[in-house]
């Protein structure tokens, strides 16, 4: 969950952060290792009090932005120039960007006034770009970070669609199945008795009731629908949900492969900005499951002790064969940045790969389930009409 910070950095200003940790200690210590003394920490409730980054194509952003300063231009005319472009809120936001860029501000920490907008990888990332006074390799960096990962999240996107929009529609064939029709040959049995299948008498019964009172059986779905858009957004629903598919091989293996993809590239991110690795590692925490962050907390421990990053990486499970190869030859040649970032790039390959297999299996096989789930229900209507036949034969 998200935590609005308070506290004070080593020039003694003030500084607000939204920082993603599991509690309030863990806010607490990404906090310090920010160098931020801590003066507040409450959590943030979804939606209340802070302008989303929706509404603020963060992106769009730092493309521009980019284009311009690559252009030669300084970032306060650049930021000029974004504000004559904007209209409406995201005026406001580049136009107060400008005017802390005016009285002096570097413009990492302009961006870090509004951390509910901008994140804290990119605020990072340009404050140790200011240390040369080039925001162009910085900036670059983070949009490719973005559109990358927004990549993965695309062709998992896509993978579950074709079986979500298969289980809709098989939804309302057995609902108009069980609340239309199957009253209709209720009707045709009901002097049959005792004599019908407890299946199908119990398959009758349920579609009486649904005809019967079609409101209040839409008012049900409808409400099965709004707990599972809730539940889909719960922290807590969403770790249960994460625990019962590790259960899964297959699907363990995406997840994981996801995961690591994501902590990798967000670390290559801050370790190319010249953000110090136990800083870096302090920074990701807050991006892991609740299962994996111990160990990172464990492998920046080592780290800071002076143990390697791959041997501690891979002492807490937190890297692949591929991955441990990758980190142990970046730290030999000196760019484990790169090799950092080659990590990402190899398992994010992994997660596409294995979510079109996912893709190509599971949609079948949901057809399969359903397919089976309609055909019983047509099978327990017919089912009184062949034993009558049998009786008259």
């Amino acid at each position: 969950m998200k935590f609005r910070v308070l506290g004070i950095d080593t020039n003694a200003a003030s500084q607000v952060r939204i920082l993603d940790a599991a509690d309030d200690g863990s806010a607490r210590r990404q906090a310090a290792a920010l160098g931020l003394a801590v003066l507040e920490v409450r959590p943030v409730a979804a939606g209340r009090g802070l302008l989303r980054a929706g509404a603020f194509d963060v992106d769009l952003f730092c493309q521009e932005l980019l284009a311009l300063l690559t252009a030669g231009v300084g970032v306060g005319e650049a930021l000029e120039t974004l504000v004559a472009k904007e209209q409406g809120v995201r005026r406001d936001v580049v136009d107060a960007l400008l005017r802390a860029v005016r009285e002096g501000r570097p413009l990492s920490a302009a961006l870090a006034r509004r951390p509910e907008i901008f994140p804290i990888l990119l605020t990072e990332s340009l404050r140790a770009a200011e240390q040369t006074s080039d925001y162009g390799p910085a900036l670059s960096r983070f949009v490719r970070y973005r559109a990358l990962s927004r990549a993965v999240r695309e062709k998992l996107l896509a993978a579950s669609i074709y079986p979500l929009i298969l289980l809709g529609v098989s939804a309302l064939v057995l609902l108009f199945l069980l609340g239309y029709v199957v009253p209709r040959f209720a009707d045709v049995y009901k002097d049959m008795g005792d004599r019908l299948p407890a299946a199908s008498r119990a398959m009758l019964w349920m579609g009486q009731g649904i005809g019967s009172n079609p409101f209040l059986a839409c008012a049900l779905l409808a409400s099965m629908l709004a707990m599972g858009i809730v539940a889909a957004r719960s922290e807590r629903f969403r770790a249960w949900l994460g625990g019962m598919l590790q259960h899964i091989p297959k699907v363990r293996e995406v997840l994981a492969a996801a995961e690591f993809a994501r902590l990798y590239r967000t670390l290559a991110l801050l370790v190319h900005g010249g953000i110090p690795l136990v800083t870096s590692l302090q920074i990701v925490r807050g991006m892991l499951s609740s299962r994996l962050a111990p160990r990172l907390d464990e492998c920046r421990r080592l780290v800071s002790e002076g143990r390697s990053f791959s041997s501690s990486m891979a002492e807490q499970g937190l890297v692949t064969v591929v991955a441990d190869r990758f980190f142990r030859v970046g730290e030999g040649s000196g760019k484990l940045a790169e090799m950092i970032d080659r990590a990402a790039d190899f398992h994010e390959e992994e997660v596409a790969r294995s979510a079109d297999w996912l893709g190509r299996v599971v949609g079948p096989a949901m057809m399969l389930f359903m397919g089976t789930l309609i055909g019983l229900v047509v099978v327990l209507m017919y089912m009184p009409i062949f034993e009558l036949a049998d009786a008259i034969q």
